[in-house]
């Protein structure tokens, strides 16, 4: 089953504020660079969405600062057609009034491309959530599985251990008691000789 087909409901977003996805630190850990072609691409796509905002959202602050400032020019050269009669200065306000207008259209532009890019990145990072929940749900039953088998492989290595220990024990247990035992009959000359001759 694709990715795609995964029920989730789009207002979980609103309602639980995730975030942008590939800003998110935790997620970033997690899936920012693992090897699944969906989540890649969706990635991908969504970080070119968001590099094209940035740039439409800098156009449009640029042109609102253009805007004001034709705005300005326009206040000054009217007072100077109307209060110092330089009429000269007409033509000037009408080329301050076409770079307006100019100003407006292209901004109406950018109004109806950002509300684009807005939703198209709403869409990649929900997209982006689903290929996210989709290889995470099952890259948790796979390490499950493995830490399932290497949680039963350490209590059987914790459980030779165990044998091993008690094992060793009883032998070093064992062999004080013998060394007491014939130490107390033969003597320490006795036995420090049998050392000698039986050890080698």
């Amino acid at each position: 089953m694709p990715f795609r087909n995964i029920e989730i409901d789009e207002s979980i977003i609103i309602k639980n504020k995730i975030p942008l996805l590939v800003y998110d630190k935790e997620w970033k850990k997690l899936f920012g660079n693992i090897d699944n072609k969906d989540i890649i691409n969706t990635k991908e796509k969504l970080i070119e969405a968001i590099n094209k905002k940035n740039q439409l959202e800098r156009e449009e602050a640029k042109l609102k600062k253009d805007k004001n400032f034709a705005m300005k020019m326009i206040l000054g050269i009217s007072n100077s057609i109307n209060n110092e009669n330089k009429v000269e200065n007409v033509n000037l306000l009408d080329k301050y009034k076409d770079k307006i207008e100019s100003i407006n259209e292209r901004l109406d532009e950018l109004s109806f491309e950002l509300e684009n890019i807005y939703k198209e990145i709403r869409d990649l990072n929900f997209n982006l959530l689903k290929a996210t929940v989709y290889y995470g749900y099952r890259d948790i039953k796979k390490k499950e599985k493995k830490l399932k088998k290497i949680v039963e492989e350490l209590e059987f290595i914790r459980e030779r251990a165990r044998l091993l220990i008690n094992e060793k024990y009883d032998y070093e247990e064992w062999i004080n008691s013998a060394y007491s035992f014939l130490h107390g009959i033969l003597g320490r000359d006795e036995i420090e000789k049998l050392d000698e001759e039986i050890l080698e």
